[in-house]
C-alpha cells in the first residue's frame, strides 16, 4: 500500500516537472528576447537624441551650444563619432548591432561606453560640431 502511494506521487510530481520545464525555459527565452530588444530601442533613442541636437546645434552656427541628458544602455561594445555618423554597436545574441545617425554636422569628441545618463555637451563651430561629457 505504501508503495503504491509512492509511486502516484513519483507519477504526479514526474507529470508536473514535464509540464513546467518547458514553459519555465520558453519564459525565459521570451525575457531575453524582449530584453535584447529593450535594449536596441535604448540605443536608437540616444543615437537619434543625440544626432537630432547635434544638427540643430550646428545649424545655429558658431557660438551655438548645448547640454542634454543622454541614456546609454548597457551591452555597447563602441560607440564613435565619425565624420557625420554616430555609431552605436550594440551586442546581441546574434552579434554586433549597427545602431546609427548621419549628421549634417561633421563631428568631435567622444561619448562614454558605460551604462548610465550623461550630460553631453553640444557646441558648433565654424567647421564641426564638438561633443564632449
Amino acid at each position: 500500500m505504501k508503495a503504491q502511494v509512492a509511486l502516484e506521487y513519483l507519477i504526479i510530481v514526474s507529470v508536473a516537472l514535464i509540464i513546467i520545464i518547458p514553459l519555465a525555459l520558453y519564459a525565459n527565452e521570451l525575457f531575453y528576447g524582449y530584453r535584447e530588444d529593450t535594449r536596441i530601442t535604448l540605443a536608437k533613442n540616444a543615437v537619434k537624441k543625440l544626432g537630432e541636437n547635434s544638427d540643430w546645434v550646428y545649424s545655429q552656427g558658431e557660438p551655438a551650444q548645448l547640454t542634454i541628458e543622454v541614456y546609454i544602455p548597457d551591452g555597447i561594445a563602441q560607440i564613435s563619432l565619425d565624420n557625420n555618423t554616430i555609431l552605436f554597436k550594440v551586442k546581441t545574441s546574434s552579434g554586433i548591432s549597427n545602431v546609427y545617425y548621419t549628421t549634417i554636422a561633421p563631428l568631435n569628441g567622444s561619448v562614454p561606453i558605460n551604462s548610465g545618463y550623461y550630460e553631453i555637451s553640444l557646441t558648433a563651430y565654424e567647421d564641426f560640431l564638438d561633443i564632449s561629457w
